[in-house]
């Protein structure tokens, strides 16, 4: 169990693994060709996620960030990061009429571009109408007559 194990690692999963959250991998994703090879594992994680990947299952395990450091995908990221930040002036704008003219077409991809929308800011939020101006409902004048009711009537001694 010394050697490095292959994981396929989604997107989403990076960012939970980076804020110290648990993540799910499906048996799919263990010992992957397509996935990043993992040599920081701790012995019990790798343990576990082969044992799944034997039983044909998927495995709920937790990654720190440190873990990550041997498979370059944290280069990646701070690449990427770093890139984002250094032109988001430019790709913001690019990214916003991408997703919007795609939702458009698309309209099976509005929820997904929703989605991004709330995880980036990227992305126009559509205008509600303005809500119409009610009239605050106008209070009942109460009379000066008194009906009778409510009042004890003379002579009642019921208590």
């Amino acid at each position: 169990m010394n050697g490095p194990i292959q994981l396929r690692i989604t997107h989403s999963q990076l960012q939970k693994i980076k804020r110290g959250q648990c993540i799910q991998i499906p048996n799919a994703h263990i010992c992957n060709a397509q996935g990043h090879k993992f040599a920081n594992l701790h012995p019990e994680t790798q343990k576990k996620l082969l044992k799944a990947h034997r039983a044909k299952k998927g495995a709920r395990v937790h990654i720190t960030p440190a873990e990550l450091e041997g498979t370059g995908l944290m280069d990646v990221i701070k690449k990427v990061g770093s890139f984002v930040q250094k032109h988001g002036n430019v790709l913001k704008p690019l990214a916003t009429a991408g997703l919007d003219t795609l939702s458009h077409f698309v309209p099976a991809t509005t929820p997904y571009r929703e989605g991004f929308r709330d995880l980036t800011g990227v992305g126009v939020k559509p205008r509600k109408a303005p809500a119409k101006k009610r009239k605050a409902p106008t209070r009942r004048r109460i009379s000066n007559k008194m009906t009778g009711s409510g009042l004890i009537p003379a002579g009642y001694g019921g208590f």
